[in-house]
Parts: C-alpha cells; structure tokens; sequence
C-alpha cells in the first residue's frame, strides 16, 4: 500500500459516505423489530454489522440473508443497502445481516472475503441464542460485494455447520485479470471508468498475480470447480463494463450444473438498483426478493422432509 493509494482511498470513502441512493424505500413501508449494530469477532478482526429483525412472533427459526455493499473493494459502507435490507427482512421474514467488512488497501485479498466468511461462522455457532436457521443462509452483494458474495459460496461448500442455499449476485466483478480498459460498454461514458478499475485492483491485490485466484476473480474458476455451488440469481446491466463477465459466469455455473436465474435490464448502467431508473430498480429488487423467498421455502421443506424422514 502506497501513500496515492490510502489517500485517494480516504477521499473515495468520504464521498461514499455523503452519496445517497437515488432509489430508496420509506422505512415506515417495512416496519421491523430492531435493526441493531453488532460487532463480530473474527480472526481478521472485528467487523460492524448491521442487523435487521423482522417483527414476527413465531417459534420457527429465522432464516438469514448475509448482504455485502460494493464500493470497489475500496469504498462504500452497509448504510447504502439500508432500505433494502429492511424490506427483504420484513418481507421475508428473515434476519439480514449488513456487513461492513474490512476494506483495502489497508486489508487488501483476501482479508474482506475471510472476514466475511468468518461472519457466516460465527452466525452458525450463535445460531440457538440468535434464533437463526443456519441451513438456510443466503448470501448477496452488489458490485465487489457481488464477488465476495459468490465467493464467500464457494467456501461455504461442504461446511459441516452452515449451509448457503442462494447467491444472489448483482452488476458483480467477476474477473479481475482482465484489463479495466479492455471491458467495452455500448454507451461513451459508462459509470465505471478503466481508470477507476485498474485503482480499485491495485488496492484489492497486494500482487497482480492473485487476480488469477478464482476467490478473487471467480470468472476463472473451472466448471470442476464450481459443481456444487449454491443456485443463483444474478443481474447484469446493458450499459455495464461488467456485463460480459456476468454474463459469462452465468453461463459457466451452469456448466457446472447450478441453476441459475439471469437478468440484464436494458438501458441501466452499473449501481441502477441504487441510482434508477426507478422501474428497474424496482424490477432488480423483486427479482432478488423472489429468488430468496423461494429459496429459503425450498431448504425448509427439504428439512422438515428429511427430519419425518428420520422421524
């Protein structure tokens, strides 16, 4: 990490901070129980949270959604998805988790990605004191929290503990070998520029070299290495320079036998679920809510299946 880095770094989280979504929910639609801030341990040092309670009165264990902000890697902070954790929780009824994970370039690959599959842990073990169902855990993101989302799936797999039973995965970075400047877009200004890219990259990797790292770059995972990934639902949009390797990572889990729900909506640019057009917004976030839904219903009634079973 160099001085330019921590620097432009500092200035990029600032402005981050005072940006407000365009496209946002009254909090009064999606009343809650408690939306409370818990700081987690984790062997990459503690991580703010944000979690969202539904207002149910139900012995049933609570389902969980783990969402992760974009922001480059760099920047960004779990307030932006603020409205958006409140109605998937409300509306779902299960606990959101908002994750402030650690950022670079101070914690640059993979500290974000193992804190954050350290917070799914953690979730598991306090599971009976949180009320929570640790078989049925979804996790999320938008932008680099797209990335950390299917790669935090990744390492999910096989746990003894926990089960990810969804990903969804939104305008993500998926392939950060390739060159900012090589990533097209059918519009002349696009959101994301090759500049800001290839900055967001050397901040995230101490070495070029790790971008090869499919937990960096999950693009470049083979089929082999993605069989038995959890199914996904992932968004891309028309004008993004992201477009193509959402789309291509789309098509490669389903190689691997993934099921996976695809959307691109036409005529948005990277971030159109926080900065409009509204409709689309609206339509992403449907999308996303309907995914989890019918996620979380399927995993609960594999598990009531298999406990008559063994009844």
């Amino acid at each position: 990490m160099n001085l330019w880095q921590k620097l432009t770094a500092k200035l990029l989280r600032a402005f981050a901070k005072r940006m407000k979504a365009k496209f946002t929910y009254d909090a009064a639609q999606f009343p809650l129980r408690a939306v409370a801030e818990e700081s987690i341990p984790t062997p990459w040092g503690a991580a703010r949270a944000l979690l969202y309670w539904p207002n149910l009165q139900t012995p049933v264990k609570l389902p969980v959604y783990l969402n992760l902000h974009g922001g480059g890697f760099v920047a960004g902070v779990p307030e932006h998805d603020d409205s958006y954790c409140r109605r998937l929780a409300h509306n779902l009824g299960c606990l959101v988790v908002n994750l402030d994970y650690a950022l670079a370039p101070e914690q640059p690959f993979p500290a974000g990605l193992r804190q954050s599959f350290a917070v799914l842990e953690w979730l598991a073990d306090q599971a009976t004191a949180l009320g929570i169902d640790p078989q049925r855990i979804a996790v999320g993101g938008h932008s680099a929290g797209g990335n950390l989302a299917t790669a935090v799936a990744s390492l999910a797999r096989g746990h003894q503990r926990l089960r990810v039973v969804h990903q969804l995965i939104d305008y993500a970075a998926l392939d950060l070998a390739q060159d900012p400047g090589a990533k097209s877009s059918t519009i002349d200004k696009p959101l994301l520029g090759a500049g800001l890219g290839r900055f967001f990259n050397r901040c995230y990797l101490s070495d070029p070299a790790q971008a090869r790292d499919p937990l960096a770059s999950p693009l470049l995972a083979t089929v082999d290495e993605l069989r038995g990934m959890p199914a996904a639902t992932l968004i891309t949009a028309e004008y993004d320079v992201l477009r193509a390797e959402g789309e291509a990572y789309a098509s490669k889990l389903r190689q691997a036998g993934v099921p996976v729900s695809e959307r691109m909506f036409a005529g948005c640019d990277h971030m159109f679920t926080h900065l409009g057009p509204d409709d689309s917004a609206e339509e992403a976030w449907q999308l996303m809510e309907d995914s989890l839904r019918e996620a979380f219903q399927v995993a609960g009634e594999a598990d009531d299946g298999a406990r008559a079973q063994r009844g």
